[in-house]
């Protein structure tokens, strides 16, 4: 199956009304083959933004003095057409629509790569630092080089210290606010995490472990949130996940997730969220790690469309 015809499917899956024959030849193209699915994640983000992009323009008048000149955009149309065409020449539909799209990396996540990194207990009271439940810094046998992260153990939530303990997480605070600027623009930015997990552990073992990177977008203090997560999940502007889960392997093998999310000016900063949850527990999660984790904001121009009242 071709990326054209992959993406029609994409289009009609969203749509409801791929038959059942489609849907096992659509999810069987995403299950072997990862730029499917990449592919697929980027048609549900562009589709996403012409949505939300759609409904912000629904709202705007242009100034009086340039209604009499201004045709009148019909966005159901405008926006059918833009997939139509998407679907048979997607990435230059895209560059066309896009011109000036930017991708850079954020030194607010500060050591990414755990190489100077002390992990502090708990969730995080201050931006700029690793911090969460049982983890040591280490180097595995099979790795990047250099250091580690290494998952040993869950500890209940401190907002909750009753709760059951169920996946190994580890967290760091970052500072959105210097970014205002590039936020402020008139476009969309989406911040993409990405980070990089090892199963040590020999082909089959059990129970499976699912390691996963989450990025959740606030406003406000973030000092004010230590007291009080995850309780205040709810309150996030945005936020997104990626996981994979793993038996180990004949050959440790770096498996890298990106998970992405929308972000505005509104945005204060954000909370980095690393999770390893074992499938069945108790269990030990002392082979399993983390490393290379980047932040990266990517921009891009709103895209051209205008509705104006006559």
């Amino acid at each position: 199956m071709n990326d054209t015809e992959f993406l029609e499917l994409a289009m009609r899956h969203q749509d409801g009304t791929l038959s059942a024959a489609e849907t096992s030849a659509f999810e069987a193209a995403m299950l072997a083959d990862p730029a499917k699915r990449r592919l697929f994640t980027e048609a549900q983000l562009r589709s996403m933004a012409l949505h939300d992009r759609f409904r912000q323009e629904a709202f705007r008048v242009a100034p009086p003095e340039k209604q009499r000149r201004a045709w009148h955009t019909r966005p159901a149309a405008a926006m059918a057409a833009g997939l139509v065409c998407g679907l048979f020449c997607a990435s230059f539909v895209w560059a066309v629509s896009a011109p000036k799209v930017t991708a850079e990396r954020l030194d607010a996540l500060v050591d990414g790569g755990f190489e100077n990194s002390h992990v502090e207990e708990g969730f995080p009271a201050r931006t700029g630092v690793w911090s969460g439940d049982a983890v040591e810094i280490s180097v595995p046998d099979a790795g990047h080089g250099g250091q580690h992260l290494r998952f040993i153990s869950p500890q209940p939530d401190a907002a909750n210290p009753n709760s059951r303990a169920i996946s190994c997480d580890v967290f760091q605070l970052v500072d959105l606010r210097p970014l205002r600027a590039a936020l402020s623009r008139d476009g969309d930015a989406v911040l993409e995490l990405s980070a990089s997990f090892l199963d040590a552990r020999s082909l089959n073992t059990r129970p499976s472990v699912t390691c996963s990177c989450k990025i959740y977008v606030f406003k406000g203090d973030p000092t004010s949130m230590r007291s009080t997560w995850p309780l205040n999940i709810p309150e996030a502007l945005s936020s997104g996940i990626a996981n994979v889960t793993t038996l180990g392997g004949a050959t440790p093998v770096w498996k890298t997730v990106t998970a992405k999310c929308l972000v505005n000016a509104e945005a204060d900063f954000a909370i980095i969220q690393l999770a390893a949850l074992p499938n069945l527990r108790p269990a030990s999660l002392a082979s399993i790690f983390a490393d290379d984790i980047k932040l990266t904001l990517s921009t891009r121009p709103s895209l051209p469309v205008r509705i104006v009242h006559r």
